[in-house]
C-alpha cells in the first residue's frame, strides 16, 4: 500500500552503527508514522539493524511500516561513490508502493563520516588522511544531496540535515580571518568549497609527507608536526577542517533551495567506534542521546527551525564559528547580505 503523503520518510547514511543507529531509533521513536531507511555500504550490516529496529518496534507495539512490515527499512549506499548514491535515489521512485509518492514528506540525514586525525590519536598522522576525511565527510555528503535533491524538491517538507561537530567549529575560529570569511561568506559557490578543500589536501599532504620523511632519515630541525596553521591560513586538522566546509555547503543548499530545511547540528560527544581510544570514553553519551537533535530535526516541527544554521544537542542555534555568539553570527550575516544587495543595485 502507499503511504499517505503526510507520514515521513527518513533516510539515514551510515546508519550500520553508532550514532546512525541512534539516530534511526529516536525517529522511529519520535515519530509513529515515520519510515526509516537504514543506509551502509554493507547491505547485511544494515539489515541487521533493520530487523532489530523493526523487532524493538514490534515488541513495543509502535505499528507496522509502509509494506506492511516494520517502518525500518535498508538499503545499500557508498558516499564516495556517486552511481551508489543515484542507484538509491532511483529506488526511492521504482520503489513508490514501499516508499511513497514523491510528495512524500522527507528527510535526508547525512550522518556517514570517518575520524582519523582526531587531537587524541598518535601522531604522526598519514599523508593520505586529508583526502580520505574529506571523500566521505565533505564530498560524500554532497554527493548524497546532490543525487536526492530532486525527490527533496518534490517532497512537500523536504529537509537535509548534515551531522557535524564542535570540531568544525573550532577548526573554523583557528583558521585565518580571511579564510573564515569566505566560507561564512553569503555568496560562496560550491565549486569555492572545492577549491579551498583542494589547497587543504595539498597542504595537508605536504606537511604530512615532509613528518615522515624526516622521521625516516633521522633529519635534524623536523619539521612542524600536524595540526598547525599553514601558509595560507587553513588549520591542518582534517576532521574539523571537513565538517567547516560542511557548515558552508549547508548554508549553500539553504539559500539556493529556500523551500527546503538545511540545517547542521552536533549530536555531542557520543561513545561510537570513532571515540573509542577517548580516555574518557566511558563518560561519553550514548548513540541514542546523540541521535536526539537529529530526529528532532528531521521530524519535528519546522516552524520551530531555522535554515541554514547549526543547532547544538540541547536544540539551540549557536554561531558557525567557536567561542562566537550566535548574535555576532546574524550580526555578520546580515552585513554580508546588505552589501550584497547593494552590489546588486550597483551593477543595474
Amino acid at each position: 500500500k502507499i503511504m499517505p503523503a503526510g507520514d515521513r520518510l527518513v533516510i539515514v547514511s551510515g546508519a550500520s552503527r553508532g550514532v546512525g543507529v541512534g539516530i534511526c531509533r529516536r525517529v522511529l521513536a519520535s515519530d509513529p508514522t515515520a519510515d526509516v531507511i537504514v543506509t551502509a555500504r554493507n547491505l547485511d550490516a544494515a539489515e541487521r539493524v533493520r530487523d532489530e529496529l523493526n523487532a524493538s518496534s514490534s515488541s513495543s507495539g509502535d505499528g507496522a511500516g509502509s509494506s506492511g512490515g516494520g517502518r525500518a527499512h535498508a538499503l545499500r549506499l557508498d558516499v564516495t561513490d556517486p552511481s551508489s548514491c543515484e542507484s538509491l535515489a532511483d529506488a526511492l521512485s521504482v520503489s513508490s508502493e514501499t516508499f511513497g509518492p514523491a510528495d512524500r514528506p522527507l528527510s535526508l540525514v547525512n550522518n556517514a563520516g570517518v575520524a582519523l586525525d582526531l587531537p587524541w590519536f598518535p601522531t604522526p598522522w598519514p599523508s593520505s588522511v586529508a583526502a580520505a576525511t574529506l571523500d566521505v565527510n565533505l564530498f560524500g555528503a554532497e554527493r548524497l544531496t546532490h543525487a536526492l535533491l530532486p525527490r527533496l524538491l518534490q517532497s512537500s517538507d523536504g529537509r537535509v540535515i548534515f551531522v557535524s561537530s564542535g570540531g568544525g567549529r573550532a577548526n573554523l575560529s583557528r583558521m585565518s580571518e580571511s579564510r573564515r570569511d569566505k566560507l561564512l561568506g553569503e555568496d560562496l559557490t560550491w565549486e569555492e568549497v572545492k577549491e579551498i578543500a583542494g589547497t587543504f589536501r595539498e597542504e595537508y599532504k605536504a606537511a604530512a609527507t615532509a613528518v615522515a620523511t624526516s622521521e625516516s632519515q633521522n633529519a635534524e630541525g623536523s619539521p612542524q608536526e600536524l595540526p598547525f596553521l599553514s601558509s595560507s591560513g587553513l588549520w591542518l586538522q582534517s576532521y574539523g577542517f571537513s565538517k567547516a566546509c560542511l557548515g558552508a555547503y549547508c548554508s549553500i543548499v539553504a539559500r539556493d533551495h529556500t523551500g527546503l530545511l538545511s540545517v547542521a547540528c552536533s549530536p555531542g560527544f557520543v561513545g561510537t567506534d570513532m571515540t573509542k581510544t577517548y580516555a574518557k570514553y566511558d563518560d561519553l553519551k550514548s548513540v541514542d542521546e546523540g541521535g536526539e537533535v537529529e530526529a528532532w530535526l528531521a521530524t519535528g516541527d519546522r516552524t520551530t527551525m531555522e535554515s541554514g544554521v547549526f543547532y547544538q544537542p540541547d536544540r539551540t542555534a549557536v554561531s558557525w564559528v567557536a567561542g562566537e555568539d550566535a548574535e555576532a553570527g546574524r550580526r555578520r550575516k546580515s552585513r554580508r547580505l546588505t552589501t550584497l544587495q547593494l552590489q546588486a543595485d550597483h551593477s543595474r
